[in-house]
This record gives structure tokens, sequence and C-alpha cells, in this order.
């Protein structure tokens, strides 16, 4: 795989940049822990010289300059790799004792130059030197105490060792996690791109691999494939479209066309003209009415009016629909029975929901014989409210209840009356815009309706009492 687009992607980005983070974090840290611990370590040699100059300053108050000078020599003998180093001088400057030629002693701290190492061997003036502390006796004479300072010298390279190794370490580890990760990104980002690129050829069908982790790829490739499982139900309805057109238009253009020609080669009087002409337009407002009702139908499943829902009162749709058709029910020699409740609210649009409870029972009118009985139910329960539409006419098989929601779908029983088989068609898409959930169930006799408006519901009074008090 190219480095270069490794380097590129996002992700090798992202782990650069925690890198460096953690680098700088990790600046600041070891910079705190150097200075800490140098300034410990130097309290620590002050405090050995302090020690180590009482103790001296002891000896020679008990025992005067010569038990002083013992006791210097005999500290020098103990260590033949000394690092404490002392000097005495007369008030003259001359040299009583020590292992410190060449110095000019005088009262308070110093730093001295350490001339030779252990050995004998010449030192590095950067890295050994001696932190001293004078003071003036009684006589007059200048003690001089010093230690070696590089036991610090040792703890501060150690940890800028430590510290260059852990950073090392870390962008080590950061390079290689950068490229791990932009590895894994770049085969999803291509597996995505070869799924996309094989939809715009053509494939409807393909889709992209999940992994079942949950992460943003994850959740990016769900909402894809959920959006292309849309296009393509919109693309499969969309040939549905254009076949059924081409089919069930054709019949009547071409009854149509077979109107006018008669009227042309055998009309003798006006009123034959007359009758054609009103026969013509009385096919044409059919054609257009078809037509109006798949422009609907598309306006509904493009979802364009989703964004105006509102709270609807779900029980006075019912009940004016129920009132409305029940007239109609009595001049076909049918009846219409309501059980509603009250007070029910649901998220939507008022003149969508109308228009579908409108279709199922217009439906169920017109496919009932005289002397059927339409119920038309609504009941408040919990998750939500259940609609209801409901006849004892001839039903549907159960094998044809899915394809009564193709458009210009028609049951035999069904091609004598007026209709274009696209009323279910529309139900089918108010429903889908809204979430609610149609199911065709068998009435014994007769079909039953069921809409549950679980996805929409608000609720009402009655229902929350009622679930509260479970």
């Amino acid at each position: 795989m190219n480095l270069t687009r490794i380097i590129r992607t996002t992700g090798f980005r992202l782990a650069a940049l925690y890198a460096a983070l953690f680098g700088l974090s990790a600046v600041i840290l070891f910079s705190a822990i150097y200075w800490i611990t140098s300034d410990a370590l130097r309290q620590q040699l002050a405090a050995s010289v302090k020690r180590e100059v009482a103790a001296l300053k002891e000896e020679q108050r008990i025992g005067g300059t010569p038990r002083l000078t013992l006791a210097i020599e005999r500290r020098i003998a103990s260590r033949p790799n000394p690092t404490t180093y002392y000097l005495l001088v007369d008030p003259e400057g001359r040299t009583v004792a020590g292992n410190l030629p060449d110095v000019s002693p005088r009262e308070g701290w110093q730093g001295i130059p350490l001339p030779q190492t252990h050995g004998g061997g010449v030192a590095d003036p950067n890295e050994h030197h001696l932190v001293a502390l004078g003071i003036a006796l009684e006589d007059r004479s200048i003690l001089l105490v010093g230690e070696d300072a590089f036991q610090i010298v040792e703890v501060q390279e150690a940890i800028v060792r430590a510290f260059g190794w852990a950073l090392g370490v870390t962008a080590l580890l950061a390079a290689t996690g950068g490229i791990v990760l932009s590895i894994g990104f770049l085969r999803r980002i291509d597996a995505i791109n070869r799924t996309s690129r094989a939809i715009v050829e053509g494939n409807l069908s393909d889709r992209i691999q999940t992994r079942g982790t949950g992460d943003e790829l994850d959740r990016l490739a769900i909402n894809l494939n959920e959006m292309l499982d849309r296009v393509q139900s919109l693309m499969d309805s969309l040939r549905q479209v254009s076949s059924d057109i081409a089919h069930d238009l054709r019949t009547p253009l071409s009854h149509l066309r077979q109107r006018l020609e008669t009227a042309r080669s055998k009309a003798l009087k006006i009123e034959d003209y007359e009758s054609a002409v009103e026969q013509s337009i009385a096919a044409v407002d059919s054609i257009l009415l078809t037509f109006a009702a798949l422009l609907r139908i598309a306006q509904i499943e493009a979802g364009t009016r989703k964004a105006a829902f509102s709270a609807v009162d779900l029980s006075d749709i019912f009940r004016s629909i129920a009132e409305t058709y029940g007239a109609v029910a009595e001049d076909r020699g049918q009846s219409v029975a309501a059980a509603i409740d009250p007070g029910i609210r649901i998220l939507g649009d008022r003149e969508l929901l109308t228009q579908m409870l409108a279709n199922l029972v217009e439906n169920a009118i017109r496919h009932t014989p005289i002397g059927a009985r339409i119920d038309i139910l609504l009941n408040d329960r919990h998750p939500g409210p259940i609609g209801t539409v409901a006849d004892d006419g001839a039903g549907i098989p159960a094998d044809m209840r899915e394809k009564v929601f193709r458009r210009f779908f028609r049951l035999e029983q069904s091609r004598s009356t007026p209709g274009s088989g696209l009323g279910l068609s529309l139900v089918a898409a108010v429903a889908d815009i809204h979430g609610i959930a149609v199911t065709l169930l068998d009435n014994e006799p007769g079909l039953r309706v069921v809409l549950d408006f679980t996805n929409t519901s608000l609720g009402s009074a009655a229902a929350t009492a009622r679930h509260d008090r479970r």
C-alpha cells in the first residue's frame, strides 16, 4: 500500500498528533523529574559536606590543629579513590593538610574544578567538579571540604537517556500504530469506494460489509446501506410504475382513440359527435385522476411533507370519516358502526391521515355487497393506539394481501368496479411516511385492516392514567 497515501490518512495524522501531544507531555514530565531529582541530589550533597565540616570542626575543638590534621590524613588514607576532598591552610595561606593542591580557599560555598579523578586520570571538568564549603577556624586557619558532584551528573545523564529511549519508543509506536490504523482505515474506505463504484455502474444490489464493531465506520456503512436500500426501493418502484402505466393506461387510451376514430368515420349527426366528445372527456378525466394519484403518491414517498408534521387529533379524524361515510354507506344499503376512544393524539399530517383512512373506508364500501357492515374502530392502548377498518365482505385471499399495495394492482373481482388500483398504494405511502404499521387480516368473513400508530403516538390522558395504574 502506498506510504504517501497512508501518511495522508486521518488515522495517521491523529496518531501523529497524539504522539506529539504525548511527547510534549513527556518533555514536561521529564523536565520536572530532571529538575526535582537534581535539586534533591544537590541538597543531599550539601548536607553531606556540612556534616563532614561539622565533624572536622569538632575534632579541631577537641584536640586543636594537630588532631584536625590527623583526622584529615586518616580520611584521605582510608579512601584510595576519594569522592570527598579536604584542604586545611594556616592563617598565612600555607597548606597544612589535604588533597586539594593549587586552590585558594575561602569561606562559604564554592565550585572547584577537579583536576584528577580516581586512578590519576585527567578529569572532565564538565562532569567532575567539587561542591565545597569553606569555614574559618578559631586560629584563623581555613578548612575546606568538598565532594565530587559526579553522582549528580550520572543521575542527570541517566534521566536524559531514559527520556531519549522513551521518546524514541513513543515515536516508533506512534508511527507503527498510525500505519496499522491507517491501513485498516484505508481498507474499509476502499471497500466503501468499491461498493459505491459498483453501484454507480448499475449494480444496486451491492452493500457495504460491516464488522459489527459499532464504530463510526460501521455506523456510516449501516446508514449508507439503508440509503441504498431506499434508493433501490425507489428505483424498483419507478420501474414498476413505468411498467404498470404502460400496461394499465394502454387500454383506456386505446379505447379513447377507437372511440374518436369511430366518431370520425361513422358519426352522422351532431348528437353522435357530442356523445363521442363527452365519453372522451370522461375517459381523459379518468386518466388525469390516475396521474394525479400517482403524483400524490410520489410526493408522499419523497417525504417532503414530513417536516411539517404536528400534533393531530386522531380521534377527531376517525369521527369525521365515520360520520361522512356513514351517509354514503346508507345510500348503498350498507351500515357503518364506529367505536372511537377520545383524546388520542399523534404526530403527523392531518390531510394525509384523513386521505389514508378515507381510502380504506371507500375500499370497504366499494367492495362489499348491499347489507354489509363496516366497522371503524380506534382503541387507546399502551404503547400506542390501534385503528381498525373491518368489513364482512368477500375479503382478500392471504396470498394476495401483500400485492394489493402495489400500484395498479386489482383483484379479479374488483376489475368490474370503478377505480385505478392506486387507493391502497396511497395508504401504504402515507403509512410509511408516518411509521404506521398496516396489517391485513381475515375478519371471518371479510377483511380487517389494522393500523398500529405506536411510532407516531403522543399519548392521551386516559392512556397515561391507565399505564400509571398498572
